[in-house]
């Protein structure tokens, strides 16, 4: 089935308020969520499916706390994630990945190819190859159209409803306090709704292991990975006194299924796969961020690091964990450490980078990220910190045009326009700044909001006479924009 997980709060508040609410116009989020006609006539399009999960993802990103706004993390999950999905016959850009900072093991897939993954699962993991089949069996769920299907059987139901149904399919796994506000909305929806579309768990779970099994295999990683991650996790389950995780709440895990995947694994040529230098670095982030800085040096510190990869790790999350609890000369230590390990990485160059801007030493960070990012032109947190750091060291010229020619290939890049407005604001240029701020918010989806940014731009003033007419340009097409979005329905004009 589709996995919900346990930490969206803010999703499941509102998901409440579909319940109450007596019409959609009075709930935020249900009211930006499209037009979904009728199910009981055809399937959702795979367009309606994306913009679903680009509502549900705009949600995520602006109101749950515990969505990792970090660009590395990011980095690695969607470089992870295309490697599995470029096994397939989709396209490796229709997919996105992001984390959440929760310590159950767990992760979801929403419509049009979000998939989430909490930051439990990653450390719970042993090998990047079991995490990549937790995030191929994601991928299968996705490819199946599996939101899709669930809701092609409501014959009949209302877009309030659907609606309804999808926000509490993302309440539904916080465990009993989640459970009691998944309930409460479908009182306000159907209570067989849901009811009937457990019954196709096993089904839609069966598909997606096949699916996962597949992408795992063509892509290179062990195949073992999946068989091995959900072994444990029964094991776990059943020495437990807690009757299931997050995650076997939400993926039944019957001795059929553990059976089929376990056969699949001994038919199949076994091999070693190595572990990525950017897995480790990365569960190492995560372990070092989790917790208070003092429990978690000291959980570090007494971590056995028999092999490279591990003692490579354990200096990157000591580098990071001392530098969370304020100790700069033990930070500059292990990360000089680890560089004379001469181990190979991004996350290594970015985190030197970040220790120089502490230090006040823009210029050679920004030289530091400038090359490290023509030897990983995939690392696009390495240009997000050069954009940083040229603004910092007194060339915000420069950084507003780096920014402007990456914005080209990348136009939804919210980091970058922020960087970009920064950039402009070390400048002076007010209106630029406020155009930069403009199109931020086209990305999330506030049209409003971008309306009053150049309403702003354009009372100023400011800039040449081409400055101001692309203003007014921008700012008649998103007036355009917000009054069809009114007449669909949508009165926040928000996408």
């Amino acid at each position: 089935m589709l996995v919900p997980h346990d930490s969206l709060r803010g999703l499941a508040r509102r998901a409440l308020c579909v319940a109450l609410a007596a019409s959609l116009a009075i709930h935020p989020v249900a009211a930006q969520l499209p037009e979904l006609g009728d199910a009981s006539q055809s399937v959702l399009s795979p367009a309606k499916e994306r913009s679903i999960g680009e509502t549900a993802m705009r949600e995520i990103r602006q109101y749950e706390p515990s969505y990792i706004d970090d660009a590395e993390v990011e980095y690695f999950l969607n470089r992870l994630g295309r490697r599995l999905v470029q096994a397939t016959d989709a396209k490796p850009e229709d997919f996105l990945f992001f984390a959440l900072r929760d310590p159950t093991i767990n992760a979801f897939a929403m419509p049009g190819g979000f998939i989430g993954v909490h930051s439990g699962l990653v450390l719970a993991s042993q090998s990047e190859s079991e995490l990549a089949g937790v995030l191929a069996h994601e991928i299968g769920h996705v490819q199946q159209h599996h939101i899709a299907r669930m809701l092609d059987k409501q014959s009949g139901a209302s877009a309030t409803m659907l609606a309804a149904f999808l926000l509490a399919i993302l309440a539904a796994g916080r465990g009993p306090s989640g459970s009691a506000m998944a309930q409460a909305t479908l009182a306000g929806t159907q209570a067989a709704l849901i009811q009937n579309q457990l019954s196709y768990s096993q089904d839609f779970e069966r598909e997606a292991d096949r699916i996962g099994f597949q992408t795992l295999s063509a892509s290179g990683f062990d195949v073992r990975g999946m068989a091995n991650f959900f072994d444990r996790l029964g094991k776990a389950m059943r020495s437990s006194e807690r009757s299931e995780t997050a995650y076997l709440r939400t993926h039944p895990l019957s001795v059929e299924r553990m059976a089929d995947m376990q056969g699949r694994a001994q038919g199949a040529v076994p091999g070693v796969v190595a572990d990525s230098n950017e897995y480790v670095l990365i569960r190492a982030k995560l372990d070092a961020e989790a917790g208070l800085p003092k429990d978690a040096l000291a959980r570090i510190q007494a971590r056995q690091a028999p092999r490279r990869q591990d003692q490579a790790a354990k200096l990157y999350a000591l580098a990071r964990a001392y530098t969370r609890d304020n100790r700069a000369t033990e930070a500059q230590k292990a990360l000089a450490d680890l560089r004379a390990m001469r181990f190979e990485s991004p996350l290594v160059d970015s985190m030197l980078a970040d220790m120089l801007l502490r230090q006040g030493k823009a210029a050679e960070a920004e030289q530091v990220c400038g090359q490290a990012f023509a030897r990983y032109s995939d690392a696009r947190f390495l240009l997000l910190c050069q954009v940083q750091a040229l603004t910092e060291s007194g060339k915000p010229e420069r950084a507003a045009q780096l920014a402007r020619d990456a914005l080209v290939d990348t136009p939804n890049d919210e980091r970058l326009w922020i960087l970009q407005a920064k950039a402009y604001a070390a400048q002076g240029k007010v209106v630029e700044q406020q155009r930069a701020m403009a199109e931020l918010y086209v990305v999330r989806g506030n049209l409003i909001a971008a309306v009053e940014q150049l309403q702003l731009a354009q009372r100023g003033g400011g800039g040449d006479f081409y400055t101001q007419s692309a203003v007014d340009s921008r700012l008649r097409e998103l007036r355009n924009r917000l009054r069809e979005e009114r007449r669909e329905g949508r009165p926040n004009g928000l996408q």
